[in-house]
């Protein structure tokens, strides 16, 4: 929902219950911590000692393609040194701004001794650079060193999670050090920092095999022996490429003419890493080889999904005996629930199983968007519906799952996975359309909106005959982001108007979209001045949200009903609204939910504005969960608060402090009306409408608690917002 003076978005209902549940927001399982070492590991002191500098470097670079063991050099030396990590693995979903962050939040919150963002709240309604200064804060209260590791970075193209990366690296604090590990070099001030000191960079000529290393992986982990003959032929042809020589180990691993074959190796007319590998995959039986090839279409692997795409029962067995057998499977998590296949091994095996079969790559993805899809992980089932290249298929997955996408806050993300789809696709699809433009006023954004409705009414005739799901909703939808949009554009007559029409057109039946239509008209009217049915509204959205389990959206609800019940004077009113909600936010084992962060602010803001130092205590509760909801703009709030009113005592408090403060536009206001000028002039003065103007006023006196622009005023100069 939106929330009354901060900048958030609106929680809107799924409209299909095939995927209620699904929960994109979620923090993957494997994710945060580093992969562990493989039982057969070769300690690389090499690499261990040259790594040791990453202590004393801003940032870390470990830059060479694929194969290269940039990973396991990283893995080694967090072993040895034991230095508290926090391992971030990215993919391309990552470029969602929203999901990067939760991640960064997340990982910040455990380098912190906190309990990470579990639902996944880390930024939601803050700016990515505030998000950025708290992650800072946490991350500056434990002295020790500490290290942030962004695995894979090269999959990073958007330039907002670019962004966020160079100012994370500015504000670090020195015991803190980041270091990226990536196929190509990074968009960051490399330069400054070489020249400053604060560059540690590790690159393909040093994480390539010495002889010697080479010699000890032969012999220690693959049990194969080589004369220093067949050696320097296998390092010749290889280049010292770890990922070819494992590959190597494993084809030669149990056989009696090992000089024969290394020769082989090297008078292949082919090249050597393909010729390698069919080797490998010969010395496997059927079974096996059948498990890796249908398996690489997977980024990462557990044992149920690899069973959902073979069609066996004993998925997780395989992955564990794999990885026992050396083949290039990377264990993502403690348990050994998790994998991956190593990325060029992977690349091999999707090759081959194209070779073998072209039409089974595309099955496999289907099946893989399938399981994603039943297990909460939307948009990952996008993705392996994108890549099986069934248009039709991925069009219908987008619509499905566009809902559980909004609700995770990653719009990017959901704007990225449709334009992946041809414009005529997504222009006569009633559902993409409508979810484009519902991401579009989220975002913030109006442009291009209009256009998007336009075609999801232009779709929605054949819909509504054809009886597919959602389509008898869609007119109410549309009504509901044209609310949105006007309130985006500060349009008020026109949002309460769209927004009353949206609640006459939603169909019966349809009560998480009714809580939203309330919640979006209780908006409207308080842009309008019209209190009192604002306050009606919100108290209207509430049962409704609570029986969707919508907790966030609760919590948003409530927040923002106490805070109206406050500017209009009834402050036992507004702390009766924060007690009877409090209640809903205790789980089946007597813990306080992270979302009730935002009720307890409310209490906090109420309690100073009564004058009662219990204020400090509300503020302080805030603070501590939502610190562990990683709700940024709640842990601002409240820090402010908490901050500006510890330490007075209860004849110290403000009788009258303010419940939020003044944006800068609406401080602006407040000047100009002190100065005595008409709303026509202020309107003017600031080249907005005299519409707006009269929007600005009412906010500024809400917030003053003041019933006029004289009071307002006089209120200005006792709070010294006025000289």
């Amino acid at each position: 929902m939106i929330s009354l003076g901060t900048r958030s978005r609106t929680l809107i209902p799924l409209p299909s219950a095939a995927v209620a549940g699904v929960a994109e927001g979620l923090l993957l399982p494997f994710r945060l911590t580093a992969p562990r070492a493989s039982r057969r590991w070769i300690r690389r002191s090499r690499l261990v000692e040259l790594l040791a500098g990453a202590l004393d470097a801003r940032l870390t670079l470990v830059s060479a393609p694929a194969g290269f063991g940039k990973t396991t050099a990283l893995v080694d030396w967090l072993t040895a040194s034991e230095t508290p990590a926090a391992w971030i693995p990215l993919v391309e979903a990552d470029n969602d701004p929203a999901r990067f962050l939760r991640y960064l939040w997340a990982g910040a919150a455990m380098l912190g001794g906190y309990q990470a963002a579990a639902a996944g709240e880390g930024g939601s309604g803050a700016m990515p650079d505030d998000v950025v200064d708290e992650v800072a804060l946490v991350l500056a209260e434990r002295p020790e060193p500490r290290v942030l590791v962004l695995d894979d970075y090269h999959v990073i193209a958007a330039p907002e999670v670019r962004h966020i990366v160079g100012v994370l690296l500015e504000r670090l604090p020195a015991q803190v050090h980041l270091v990226i590990s990536t196929r190509q070099d990074p968009i960051l001030p490399l330069a400054r920092l070489r020249a400053q000191g604060e560059l540690l960079e590790l690159r393909a000529d040093a994480l390539r095999f010495t002889s010697e290393e080479a010699r000890l992986f032969f012999t220690d982990r693959m049990g194969v022996k080589l004369s220093g003959d067949d050696l320097d032929t296998l390092m010749a042809r290889t280049e010292g490429w770890p990922a070819v020589l494992q590959l190597a180990g494993l084809s030669l691993a149990g056989q009696t003419d090992v000089s024969r074959r290394v020769h082989d190796f090297a008078a292949s007319h082919r090249y050597v890493l393909d010729y390698i590998t069919d080797e490998v995959l010969s010395r496997l039986d059927a079974a096996d080889s059948d498990f890796l090839m249908q398996t690489s279409v997977l980024d990462r692997l557990t044992g149920p999904l690899c069973d959902a795409l073979t069609g066996r029962t004993d998925g997780r067995a395989t992955l564990e005996r794999l990885e026992q057998a050396n083949v290039l499977l990377v264990p993502l998590d403690d348990e050994r629930r998790w994998y991956r296949y190593h990325h060029l091994f992977a690349d091999l095996l999707r090759s081959r199983l194209t070779v073998a079969d072209p039409a089974k790559p595309a099955a496999l993805h289907l099946r893989a968007a399938d399981w994603h899809i039943e297990h909460g992980f939307a948009a990952d089932a996008i993705e392996h519906a994108v890549r099986s290249g069934e248009g039709d298929r991925a069009a219908d997955l987008r619509a499905a799952c566009g809902g559980a996408i909004i609700h995770a806050g990653q719009l990017q993300t959901l704007l990225s996975l449709m334009d992946r789809l041809p414009e005529a696709a997504v222009r006569s699809h009633f559902r993409l359309s409508t979810f484009y433009a519902l991401s579009l006023v989220l975002s913030g954004r109006t442009e291009g909106v209009d256009r998007r409705l336009a075609d999801a009414e232009a779709a929605l005739p054949a819909a509504l005959a054809g009886g597919l799901p959602g389509a008898a909703v869609q007119a109410s939808y549309h009504a509901l982001i044209r609310s949105i949009a006007a309130r985006l554009s500060h349009d008020p007559a026109a949002a309460v108007g769209h927004a009353e029409r949206a609640l006459g057109l939603a169909p019966a039946g349809a009560a998480g979209l009714v809580a939203d239509i309330h919640a979006t008209l209780g908006l409207a009217l308080l842009d309008a001045g019209e209190l009192d049915r604002a306050v009606d509204e919100l108290r209207a959205a509430r049962p409704a949200v609570r029986a969707a389990g919508n907790w966030i959206a609760l919590a948003d609800s409530t927040r923002d009903l106490a805070r109206l019940e406050a500017r209009r004077g009834r402050l036992r009113a507004a702390m009766e609204a924060c007690e009877e909600g409090l209640p809903d936010f205790v789980d089946p084992d007597g813990n306080e939910m992270p979302a009730a962060a935002r009720i307890h602010l409310a209490r906090a803001e109420i309690l100073l504005r009564s004058g009662d130092s219990g204020a400090v205590a509300a503020a302080e509760r805030a603070i501590e969960l939502a610190r562990r909801g990683g709700d940024v703009t709640s842990l601002r709030e409240s820090r402010a608060l908490r901050d500006r009113t510890a330490g007075l005592t209860a004849g110290q408090l403000p009788p009258r402090a303010l419940i939020e403060p003044l944006t800068a536009r609406e401080l602006e206001v407040l000047r100009l009306v002190s100065a005595g000028g008409s709303n026509r002039q202020i309107a003017a003065e600031l080249y907005v409408t005299v519409s707006t103007v009269k929007t600005h006023v009412h906010t500024v006196s809400a917030k003053l608690g003041a019933a006029n622009r004289v009071e307002a005023v006089a209120r200005g100069r006792e709070l010294g917002l006025l000289a």
